[in-house]
């Protein structure tokens, strides 16, 4: 059993704060589905008169906007909740920041392919769904539409939370919606002064999470390739995007494939869509056991967009060209930037499985 190492007591408020946002974006995101859906159902069968009508009305509405994901979400989300100061805390708790490499137009859509998952893809979220690291800044014009998978839509409450942030749904109908919106700045769509949309795919999913632990950037990349059909159907650029940091954050216990656990995780990845990770943060009084995150630094880089020729029907050879050069275009920018981002950066290399 490792030794516990216990939090000092003259800890400043500010970080106490910071960590108590942490332990509450996990938590919302470990627990909060479920708890929604229940105190929605408890309201619904226990609740008055007007709480069973409000949940009746409600209800009718969640099935009227079922498809609210699949058509591409809700623009950017709302401004004043992607700018709430529980987020701003949790930015600031490791911190997390957002790297620029190049100036992309906002004159046409992109794929922003991001890597690695880690457990429950920290950097993406802050960076792309709360503004906090001022990605609209960096890249006018263009807005971050984060996408997730579809079930998160449908869940009473938490689908208001979800379309608030901007995320949209990873069905590959919502993807290509949004990567064929209109950028001409006098369209309807684009009166919030965005003229371009930055499709953000978390391409390892949750079968990459598996691989998640301190300094091991295992890919699951070498056969996702939809992606890369997308982009040449609609002729959106790909743009490497790399979390550094991210694997950082927790560990898990040794899962190698064809171990029991590993099994277990991958049948329950297989029937529900989610990967449950073994993974082990910090508490609030000590460092060592907990499911917050730990505070380590956050280095999301943005690089060079790899250019793509739009055809309406690409073959399989157009597909594993592209997905060559983006692989390729992935590792050079990890090597470019794991010195400056990764201690002991020597004994780390990415890996693409």
């Amino acid at each position: 059993m490792r030794e516990i190492a216990w939090a000092p007591l003259n800890v400043p408020l500010r970080r106490r704060l910071e960590t108590l946002c942490a332990f509450g974006w996990i938590s919302l995101f470990l627990f909060g589905e479920l708890g929604m859906l229940f105190f929605y159902l408890y309201l619904l069968i226990f609740g008055g008169v007007i709480a069973k009508t409000l949940c009746i009305i409600y209800g009718i509405f969640i099935y009227i906007d079922r498809d609210a994901g699949v058509n591409g979400g809700r623009g950017q989300g709302v401004k004043w909740f992607r700018n709430l100061f529980c987020w701003k805390l949790f930015q600031s708790y490791f911190p997390a920041k957002l790297h620029k490499t190049v100036d992309l137009p906002a004159d046409r859509n992109y794929i922003f392919a991001t890597f690695p998952h880690g457990v429950l893809s920290t950097g993406t979220f802050i960076n792309f769904a709360t503004d906090t690291t001022s990605f609209y800044k960096l890249y006018p014009g263009i807005r971050s539409r984060p996408c997730t998978l579809d079930y998160h839509f449908r869940v009473p409450i938490f689908r208001e939370l979800a379309l608030s942030w901007g995320l949209a749904s990873c069905a590959s109908k919502s993807i290509v919606r949004m990567l064929n919106a209109s950028n001409n700045q006098h369209h309807p769509a684009n009166r919030d002064g965005f003229t371009a949309n930055a499709v953000v795919i978390v391409v390892g999913g949750a079968a990459e999470s598996l691989n998640s632990r301190p300094d091991s950037y295992r890919l699951v990349l070498k056969n996702r390739k939809g992606f890369c059909k997308i982009a040449l159907k609609t002729g959106a650029p790909i743009v490497p995007v790399i979390n550094f940091g991210e694997v950082d954050l927790f560990d898990q216990p040794p899962n190698p494939p064809g171990s029991k656990l590993r099994r277990f995780q991958e049948y329950m990845k297989n029937n529900t869509g989610v990967a449950p990770a073994a993974f082990r943060g910090r508490g609030f009084f000590q460092y060592t056991y907990g499911l917050i995150p730990r505070r380590k630094p956050l280095n999301t880089v943005i690089g060079a967009p790899v250019q793509t020729v739009q055809i309406k029907e690409p073959t399989q050879a157009d597909v594993d060209e592209l997905h060559g050069i983006f692989c390729s275009a992935l590792l050079e920018l990890f090597d470019q930037y794991k010195g400056k981002f990764i201690e002991h950066c020597k004994n780390v290399e990415m890996v693409i499985e």
